[in-house]
């Protein structure tokens, strides 16, 4: 008879070699390849585009998944004060100690 804890198991593994081959095929299938620069050009946005999918909604939903832009808004209004801090400061730990003092302040 298999446990709870059996498929517990199989899932983890299952999911750490998912998460394994999705970051490591790409190198093996692309290495010995020169990639076009429009690709490149293209993946230099990959980053910025997968930040704002995670940010933005924390920024701009609330707790009922209703769009909330108002100054009564704390996260953002932190948000745009830390964004104003960035351009200004370049050190990324001083602008993520900036946006966490930011928000205790404002709660």
């Amino acid at each position: 008879m298999i446990s709870p804890l059996d498929n517990v198991w199989i899932l983890i593994f299952g999911m750490a070699l998912v998460s394994y081959l999705t970051r490591v095929l790409p190198f093996i299938v692309l290495k010995n390849r020169k990639l076009n620069n429009n690709i490149i050009n293209w993946m230099a946005f990959v980053p910025v585009s997968v930040l704002s999918a995670l940010l933005l909604p924390g920024l701009l939903v609330d707790k009922n998944h209703n769009l909330f832009i108002s100054f009564d808004n704390v996260f953002l209004m932190a948000g745009i004060l830390t964004i104003i801090f960035s351009i200004y400061v370049k050190n990324f730990f001083a602008v993520i100690t900036f946006g966490i003092i930011i928000i205790s302040i404002i709660r």
